[in-house]
């Protein structure tokens, strides 16, 4: 089974979607001889950042609480690191969202990690909060970039974990999931930014576990025509990240399957992030 010698996207069971503790991928991560590994899990999302309303269709529940984060999460970092860090280099971070209006909150996780992901699963469209996984279309796809854009220009950010996420159920004009003129131009801003402000665009593994889940034949993310027009951006970092929501995601077929993708599209990869 094929793997990759760096990983900085892994969750645990405290994001309350996957399985394991933080020592359980650093064994799994050492056992196949990884040089590196990221623990990434979902970062807390206060109560007061949405509506009840919105917090609930937005599944935020899921993820960790702040108590959490500060009294259980971190020392289980600097635990697994003071047992495992002579037998594998281990980054401290977290995958946050971004809320343009709680910038602050952002620094202080960032202050107190190593790295942070960013993962748009939703946005703000119009004064209101959008999912990125049910509501994106070709009227509220530039809106999407712009948080991505946003978010990224503060500084905050390693890498923007799945940027063509928002291609999962896009709709064009006509009601199709096509890569449209719109979803092209959101792509291109998404790309720019991160260009810019030196942030990793990732490759993500997880997206076929999801096209699975969802009875799709096609591959919902990683998006092809997202990932050719990255090709045409030779200034672009390109990074592979399994997104692991169980140890042994680390060595799955899925990532062979992207390694074969990245092969076909003939991709520049980057082999670690540089900190």
């Amino acid at each position: 089974m094929s793997f990759i010698k760096c990983n900085y996207h892994t969750h645990n069971r405290l994001c309350n979607h996957a399985t394991g503790e933080s020592k359980d991928y650093v064994l799994k991560a050492i056992s196949l001889g990884m040089e590196e590994i990221g623990l990434s899990d979902h970062g807390p999302i206060p109560t007061s950042f949405m509506s009840y309303q919105e917090y609930k269709d937005n599944l935020c529940y899921r993820f960790m609480s702040l108590d959490v984060f500060e009294h259980i999460y971190l020392k289980e970092l600097d635990d697994v690191i003071e047992e495992y860090g002579d037998k594998i280099k281990i980054y401290r971070g977290l995958e946050v969202e971004y809320l343009p209006y709680e910038k602050e909150f952002y620094e202080m996780l960032h202050n107190k990690l190593d790295y942070l992901n960013l993962g748009i699963h939703y946005f703000v469209s119009n004064g209101k909060i959008h999912n990125s996984y049910s509501h994106v279309t070709y009227e509220n796809v530039l809106d999407y970039a712009k948080n991505a854009v946003e978010a990224m220009n503060t500084g905050l950010f390693k890498t923007l974990v799945h940027p063509d996420l928002f291609m999962f159920s896009y709709e064009n004009i006509n009601g199709e999931r096509k890569f449209d003129e719109a979803a092209t131009e959101a792509s291109k801003m998404i790309i720019e930014a991160a260009i810019r402000n030196n942030v990793y665009l990732e490759i993500n593994c997880n997206g076929l576990a999801n096209s699975r889940k969802y009875d799709s034949d096609d591959w919902l993310y990683p998006y092809h025509e997202f990932w050719k027009l990255v090709k045409t951006y030779k200034d672009a970092k390109i990074i592979i990240g399994v997104d692991a929501h169980r140890p042994e995601a680390l060595d799955s077929e899925d990532v062979e399957k992207i390694l074969g993708f990245v092969k076909k599209l003939d991709l520049n990869v980057c082999h670690k992030i540089e900190f």
